[in-house]
């Protein structure tokens, strides 16, 4: 290579550097939309009950206590006007994460489940864990649901 060569090429980086240094490479913020079942009690924890970005319904683990039965609709009930606020049901839901501190019993009460989703259901995972954040509670769902694309 000889020395015009060289000049041209350090020319061109040069100017390519330029350019990309000038460039705004930024991502658009992200657009979230927060729901709130009770802000005082999400905010003095540092979490919302749901949010939604794009087309797309997070739903924070929403618990239940007493009875398996009790805890298992508290917890749906909880779920159900989340979906509501976004004009959105159970079928609409795609992953559903169930914690609690007796997976048989959510076994055997696994027809509470159902009365929700009515045989449309989502992607699953039951687990058992020792405790949940709060020991009073046996049970807590958390959901992501999908907006349809008419919305």
């Amino acid at each position: 290579m000889n020395s015009k060569s060289i000049s041209l090429i350090v020319i061109l980086v040069i100017a390519f550097s330029c350019c990309v240094a000038g460039q705004d490479n930024t991502k658009p913020p992200l657009v979230k939309e927060n729901f709130n079942l009770d802000k005082a009690k999400e905010d003095k924890v540092g979490y919302v009950q749901a949010v939604k970005v794009g087309n797309t319904i997070y739903v924070s683990g929403s618990v239940g206590s007493g009875n398996m039965v009790d805890a298992l609709n508290m917890a749906y009930g909880k779920i159900d006007k989340s979906l509501r606020h976004y004009n959105l049901g159970f079928k609409h839901v795609v992953k559903e994460t169930i914690y609690t501190t007796a997976l048989d019993s959510v076994i055997k009460y696994k027809d509470v489940r159902k009365n929700y989703y009515i045989n449309d259901y989502p992607a699953a995972s039951w687990v058992e864990v020792r405790r949940l954040s709060n020991p009073n509670k046996i049970v807590e769902i958390e959901v992501t649901a999908i907006l349809p694309e008419d919305k």
